[in-house]
C-alpha cells in the first residue's frame, strides 16, 4: 500500500480506533504510540551483480513498558502526527509504507500492510511479515535462467580420491632425512 492511499483512509475515517493485527490474532496494545515516521532510501546490489534502488516509508510503533490506559490513538490522531511530520519534511507520497513493530513475544519486524479492515468503529490494519527473496532469480523468466541465476542449484563437483602414493613427489622430505 503506498503511503498516499494510507494517508486517504485516515482522512475518510475520521475518529475511529486504528489498531494493528501483526500476526493473526495478535494485536499492538492499543495503547501504542507513534513514535517516528522515516523515509528510507535503498541502494543496493543483488547477488546477480544488478543495483536496486527504491524508497519506503517506516512507521514505528511502540507500547510503553508501564500500560496506558487512557491512551488511545485513533486516525485523527495518526493523521494529525503524519501532518506534523509533513511540516518538517515531506512523507514520500508514492512510496509503500511499512510499520515497524516488535515486542518481547515478537522480534522487531518491518511489515507491509495486507489489507486494512474497516469495523464500524475501528479501522484494523492487518500486517503480513515479508519474505527474503533471490532478486537474480526473480528476475528470471525462463526455468534454465532460473537454473543459472546467482542463487540457482549448485551443480555437482567430480569427487577427486587421493591416496598417499599419489602425493609423493620425487624430493619429498622423509622423516629422518635432515632436509626439514
Amino acid at each position: 500500500m503506498k503511503t498516499s492511499e494510507f494517508i486517504k483512509i485516515l482522512r475518510e475515517n475520521p475518529d475511529k480506533a486504528l489498531l494493528f493485527e501483526y500476526q493473526p490474532n495478535q494485536f499492538v496494545r492499543t495503547d501504542y504510540h507513534i513514535t517516528e515516521i522515516k523515509n528510507v532510501t535503498f541502494d543496493t546490489v543483488d547477488c546477480g551483480g544488478i543495483r536496486n534502488e527504491w524508497s519506503e516509508v517506516h512507521v514505528q510503533l511502540w507500547e510503553n513498558q508501564i500500560p496506558e490506559p487512557n491512551h488511545l490513538l485513533d486516525t485523527t490522531k495518526a493523521l494529525t502526527i503524519f501532518e506534523v511530520v509533513n511540516k518538517v519534511r515531506q512523507t514520500y507520497p508514492e512510496a509503500e509504507i511499512r510499520f515497524e513493530y516488535g515486542n518481547s513475544l515478537f522480534p522487531t519486524a518491518v511489515l507491509p500492510v495486507h489489507q486494512i479492515k474497516d469495523t464500524g468503529n475501528t479501522l484494523i490494519v492487518q500486517l503480513v511479515p515479508d519474505q527474503t527473496t533471490c532478486k537474480a532469480k526473480d528476475r528470471a523468466t525462463t526455468a534454465e535462467e532460473k537454473a543459472a541465476a546467482c542463487c540457482g542449484p549448485v551443480s555437482k563437483k567430480p569427487k577427486i580420491s587421493l591416496s598417499m602414493a599419489s602425493l609423493q613427489a620425487t624430493n619429498s622430505c622423509e622423516p629422518g632425512s635432515g632436509c626439514c
